[in-house]
């Protein structure tokens, strides 16, 4: 069976992937993963199989596949090995690399393993043991365990090694490999249904490794959180464009909303993406009309417009500062570039984003695989392109957290030892720029490479 469904995200691989901003060079990041959620019809369906499809196969590229078939022979009957071949990994090589032909990095494909994390991760309901993974040097490691999961509970810290899963090495297992394909085993070792157990080896430190036995859980990763900062300011936090995103999104308001706040920031950084449905939902809390422009090569541009929410939960008025950087990308831009284009009391501040305006369709194929397509760039609705060029805030603020950067600690952040505020200087010239209309000096900004 296919399946498909719209995504506006920055990679080409699965969604927790934050390769930029606020993440080391070489660093992976992906959420440790347990069992397969069952498919509730959340992804729908939106694009059949091409004309191609269809149509049959014309004899001329069928043909052209020939050379295919003539290559395959002569592994099949002359390669030198001594295992038996892996005729799926060859497939799956032979797609990939018919993908990456295209020039387009955004236009992928993932192989079962990846595609099932996805569509999981998407979904913010995770079976596992609760913590994000770093690749590090050929090692895995523990990154920023969640309170009160199993891993945290059991007295897990970050940075801790994962020797070993349930006896397999995790040093051998990954060498050679790049950090996306380490990530992948690692948590592929790591997957299995809640109540189940795991059997993991740890190094601390220089220390004489141990073991320590996990028992799964549902863990549920939310994608949006918010507080109330000082001088009355409502803090949103959205760290993805997932499913549970509207929920999460309508529920904060509901929460920050009555106590009337002078002003919202909305905290875009290091967004990579997500459901374009979602972004929509985001923006109708904040006003009513043009989201976006949809342009698909020989077709007039689509309008889509914002899903306009219930009355408790809008926040047409409020002031608004949206911070953004170089790690906001796709449906995190689609929101920023909506809300600079439409919403009056409104200013980007931060730095310039990612600049990633292609919309890809995501297909499950036969396999549990699936082919992401790009299939249209998306403009503003003040018809301005990003992809490539990124937005570039009224605001320009580098981030720093000097002594002079004192901000309020939000999100999973904790202050230093003796202190009480956390340094933060786009969020502290946010909060300025709302209580006393304070704006920040101007700064020139740097060319996108």
């Amino acid at each position: 069976m296919r399946t498909s469904t719209l995504l506006i995200i920055q990679r080409g691989i699965f969604a927790g992937i934050l390769l930029c901003g606020g993440f080391l060079a070489g660093w992976f990041s992906a959420i440790i993963l347990g069992g397969r959620i069952p498919y509730d019809g959340d992804f729908a369906a939106l694009f059949g199989p091409g004309r191609a499809a269809n149509q049959g196969t014309p004899a001329e590229l069928r043909t052209q596949f020939n050379v295919f078939w003539e290559a395959w022979n002569l592994v099949e009957g002359e390669f030198y090995h001594r295992a038996p071949l892996d005729r799926t990994k060859m497939i799956q090589g032979a797609i990939r690399g018919m993908l990456d032909s295209l020039g387009d990095r955004y236009t992928v494909y993932q192989e079962p393993d990846l595609a099932a994390q996805t569509q999981d991760h998407m979904q913010g309901k995770l079976g596992g043991i609760g913590t994000y993974l770093r690749i590090s040097d050929g090692k895995a490691f523990l990154y920023k365990p969640f309170v009160n999961a199993p891993a945290a509970s059991a007295g897990l810290r970050q940075d801790d090694e994962i020797v070993s899963v349930d006896g397999t090495a995790i040093e051998p297992l990954i060498a050679g490999l790049d950090v996306n394909q380490a990530a992948v085993k690692v948590t592929t070792l790591l997957r299995g249904d809640a109540g189940t157990t795991v059997k993991l080896g740890i190094r601390r430190g220089q220390n004489a490794p141990f073991d320590v036995t996990l028992t799964r859980a549902d863990i549920v990763v939310p994608s949006v959180d918010s507080q109330m900062l000082p001088q009355n300011i409502a803090f949103i936090h959205i760290n993805e464009f997932k499913t549970t995103t509207t929920a999460e999104f309508d529920a904060a308001l509901r929460d920050l909303l009555p106590k009337q706040p002078q002003g919202i920031i909305l905290d875009l950084r290091n967004n990579p993406g997500g459901f374009l449905q979602n972004a929509q939902d985001v923006l109708g809390h904040f006003y009513n009309g043009v989201a976006l422009y949809e342009d698909k090569i020989g077709q007039d541009l689509l309008e889509l417009r914002t899903n306009v929410s219930s009355n408790d939960t809008r926040a047409f008025d409020v002031p608004l500062v949206v911070l953004v950087n170089n790690g906001s990308a796709s449906a995190s831009e689609i929101v920023a570039g909506a809300l600079r284009d439409r919403r009056a009391n409104t200013v980007l501040l931060g730095e310039t984003t990612f600049g990633k305006g292609s919309v890809q369709n995501i297909h499950t194929l036969s396999d549990g695989g699936n082919a992401r397509i790009t299939i249209a760039h998306w403009i503003t609705p003040n018809k301005n392109e990003i992809h490539g060029i990124g937005i570039t805030p009224q605001y320009l603020v580098p981030y720093s957290e000097t002594p002079n950067d004192a901000a309020p600690c939000v999100s999973d952040r904790k202050p230093a030892e003796g202190a009480s505020t956390c340094a933060d200087s786009q969020l502290a010239s946010a909060i300025t720029l709302l209580s006393s209309g304070q704006a920040p000096p101007p700064v020139t900004p740097t060319p996108k490479p």
